[in-house]
């Protein structure tokens, strides 16, 4: 059973919520569309897989609409970072499909707790899908973890980000898993965007193995 995980911004209209406009598999996704900070998500619990909560491999892919909304220069910053899927537990929340855009539209993967203070990032390597074409493809990212070895993998488009990976790093907060959180959500004041940025996901899995993207 999904419900909703509260955010920190404006509830109502920058809920995540159902939609049929696309999907991956299936004929609904779940759908962010939003340019206020902090909406609320979707959660779901994981107790019911028991330990596999705690060494896990997880899979989800996402869309971006295109084009993607430029980011802007405020007084305060010059970045938008958003937090895509994380994971839940007793010593706070992981945030396991991570990223930061800067102003050339250019975006990094990160590991990244709600401090800052840990843990690791990729260059800023990365692009949406070409807005001059309008186009936008579904896409995938994996992450693997490891609460007794406080270690993490993370994979985009089957294709290992080895800057993000880690192991024995107690700054990570990783703990007993209870819940998995889906749904894009920013950080940075309102302003940062001028138009929503709007995010599908679906087909989210969580297994003691790979998945994979297949």
């Amino acid at each position: 059973m999904w419900s909703k995980y509260a955010g920190y911004g404006t509830a109502g209209p920058t809920d995540v919520a159902l939609a049929d406009d696309e999907a991956h598999s299936g004929k609904m996704s779940l759908k962010s569309d939003s340019m206020e900070r902090g909406q609320t998500r979707a959660q779901r619990s994981l107790t019911p897989i028991g330990a596999t909560a705690y060494t896990h491999w997880g899979r989800i892919f996402y869309k971006v609409q295109e084009p993607s909304p430029a980011v802007q220069k405020t007084a305060t910053n010059t970045v938008l970072h958003v937090t895509w899927t994380s994971l839940i537990g007793p010593s706070g929340e992981n945030r396991v499909v991570d990223i930061v855009e800067n102003m050339q539209g250019a975006y990094q993967w990160l590991f990244n707790i709600p401090t800052d203070k840990c843990c690791t990032n990729s260059a800023y390597d990365y692009t949406f899908d070409s807005p001059d074409t309008g186009a936008s493809n579904w896409h995938c990212a994996e992450w693997w973890v490891d609460v007794p070895t406080e270690s993490y993998r993370f994979f985009y488009d089957s294709t290992e980000v080895t800057a993000l990976a880690f192991s024995g790093n107690a700054n990570s907060t990783m703990s007993d898993y209870t819940a998995v959180v889906v749904g894009a959500t920013w950080y940075q004041q309102n302003g940062t965007i001028l138009s929503p940025f709007v995010i599908w996901f679906d087909d989210l899995a969580i297994d003691d193995t790979r998945i994979g993207c297949q």
